[in-house]
């Protein structure tokens, strides 16, 4: 049964803005949705207070909610709008100011004046509005975003690398903390580490065996399932499978490469190195892994869910995953980003990765676009490189961009075309981008991504190699976990400061200048490539010592 047809706002009614890219280019319409079945929507409200570009001194979480959490007055509203279009209120975060509300297809559809079918696209199928939402005009001011009116995915899986070990591996995990300085005594003991993943999952005993392998001690792991993210492992046949094809020992069809199960232990591969590659650099800290659906109500949930989290409280959060900027709705830009503005009001640092397909990152309009999360301002934004280490020492490391078995990969990096140019990065040479103006310059530092200098992994019992941007993320939060266990405080939103560092010659970066992404190419000082280049940890942590002793 087909929903609601969309008319013209009705009078009395007001559109929400910035609900472009719903669809993925060249999706198909299949059927229409059934007005039966039934549906839960995120509505995320207007702050009490407008939250500050910036933060002077940290705040808690129970001060941050109370001047920023949803206004009462608006959630009785809310209430009162879902009571009359039969919807329920399922859950009441307003100390995030999120609403979940849950009811029949139909019942959304003509609570938002819009209409809902069916689409498929090869990367994926799912249900999306015909056109953006609308709200009672008094709504209007209070509704920030809603989420759960599109299952289209927002987060693009990596590409299939070759995981092999290779025998040009420089060495081993461990040996890595020491070649990038890791800080001598510390071992994130004390810290939670927070890592958002989307979809499969990990399985213990690959941990518990990873962990003996290095000798260390196995991590403390809590799963925090979101929207209907579970931790789910793929089956070992499946991942063993997938690792067979991309080294060349086994054919799959295009059909089994876009399967749900290939696509499942293409997520399992991914959050287990995440895991992994935190519980060897910071074994002593608490790992809390989110899971959520790939979409734009499972990640805004994820996020927000690890940014708030009064129970863990997470010090370091990081993203493995993103999407071209220009391929999502400025209404999801926004509300993720005012999400990290609230984490680093807390604390918080937010590392993203910024992408393993060159500079052109897979763009729908075919000219470089810069990968979000990582363009936010309040990220961390992560590329890579590919290192040349001699005698655990970084003697180079130039732009990862490289084939491997055939397959091609190149970090991601530019300038963004949803963001200016903010404060601190204003003395920093961002070059024009590609609509003629600049913006946010990703990445802001880079890390070691090149499959075939990757370092041990363990899934499904398989031995592996760690490989893309989306390792370097969960390696330098490793990092900041160890400064902030030393320096008994939060880094926090460490952007501001690392570029004020840079600008004025502290040694806590390895430059990286040379080498090209496809369209950028390496220079001296910081750069679209590799930003500002690797770091150097126990140079990092004396420079940071002075200047955050304040935020205590």
């Amino acid at each position: 049964m087909p929903t609601r047809r969309a008319t013209p706002a009705s009078k009395g009614r007001a559109h929400l803005k910035g609900w472009e890219h719903t669809h993925l280019k060249g999706a198909k319409p299949i059927k229409s949705a059934s007005a039966a079945d039934p549906l839960e929507i995120t509505l995320v409200l207007r702050p009490r207070k407008a939250i500050p570009s910036q933060s002077p001194k940290h705040l808690t979480h129970k001060k941050f909610e109370s001047q920023h959490r949803a206004n009462a007055t608006d959630v009785a509203r809310i209430r009162k709008f879902a009571a009359a279009h039969n919807l329920t209120v399922a859950h009441d975060a307003s100390h995030r100011r999120v609403i979940v509300l849950t009811g029949p297809t139909q019942a959304v559809a003509q609570a938002f004046d819009i209409d809902f079918a069916h689409f498929h696209h090869p990367r994926a199928s799912y249900f999306a509005p015909s056109r953006g939402p609308s709200v009672p005009a008094e709504l209007k001011d209070i509704v920030e975003a809603v989420f759960g009116l599109n299952s289209r995915p927002t987060a693009r899986r990596r590409r299939l690398w070759s995981t092999a070990r290779p025998k040009q591996t420089s060495c081993s995990i461990l040996e890595l903390a020491e070649a990038y300085a890791f800080p001598e005594g510390t071992d994130g003991t004390g810290q939670t580490i927070g890592l958002i993943e989307l979809g499969g999952g990990f399985n213990p005993a690959d941990v518990e065996d990873f962990s003996a392998r290095l000798g260390i001690p196995a991590p403390r792991i809590t799963v925090v399932g979101v929207k209907g993210g579970a931790n789910h492992p793929a089956p070992p046949r499946d991942v063993r499978r997938l690792l067979d094809f991309v080294n060349g020992k086994g054919t799959l069809s295009a059909k089994q490469q876009n399967s749900n199960a290939i696509a499942a232990a293409q997520c399992t591969v991914e959050a287990t190195m995440d895991i992994e590659i935190v519980a060897a650099l910071a074994p002593g800290a608490h790992i809390v892994v989110y899971f959520a659906t790939p979409d734009e109500q499972g990640i805004y949930n994820a996020i927000t869910r690890a940014i708030h989290d009064e129970q863990n409280r997470p010090s370091v959060l990081s993203i493995s995953f993103g999407e071209p900027e220009i391929a999502l709705s400025d209404a999801y830009i926004h509300a993720i980003d005012k999400a990290l503005l609230a984490a680093s009001h807390l604390g918080i640092t937010v590392l993203a990765s910024s992408g393993d397909n060159g500079a052109l990152n897979n763009s729908p309009d075919n000219l470089p676009a810069v990968n979000f999360p990582a363009s936010s301002p309040y990220c961390l934004a992560c590329g890579g490189t590919t290192p040349k280490l001699t005698n655990l020492q970084t003697k180079e490391e130039i732009v990862w961009n490289s084939r491997y078995h055939g397959i091609k990969g190149a970090t991601g990096g530019g300038v963004s075309r949803k963001f200016p140019v903010p404060p601190w990065q204003r003395k920093t040479r961002v070059p024009l981008g590609p609509t003629g103006k600049r913006g946010r310059g990703v990445p802001d530092i880079a890390g070691p991504a090149d499959p075939r200098y990757g370092c041990e992994i363990l899934v499904a019992g398989t031995t592996c190699t760690s490989a893309g941007t989306s390792a370097v993320a969960p390696l330098w939060a490793a990092l900041i976990t160890r400064c902030n266990q030393a320096l008994s405080t939060r880094c926090g939103h460490l952007n501001p400061l690392l570029y004020r560092l840079a600008h004025r010659g502290a040694p806590i970066f390895q430059p990286v200048t040379k080498g090209n992404n496809d369209f950028y190419h390496a220079t001296k000082g910081w750069n679209p490539c590799a930003g500002h280049g690797t770091l150097h940890g126990e140079h990092l942590l004396s420079h940071l010592k002075p200047h955050l002793s304040q935020k205590r």
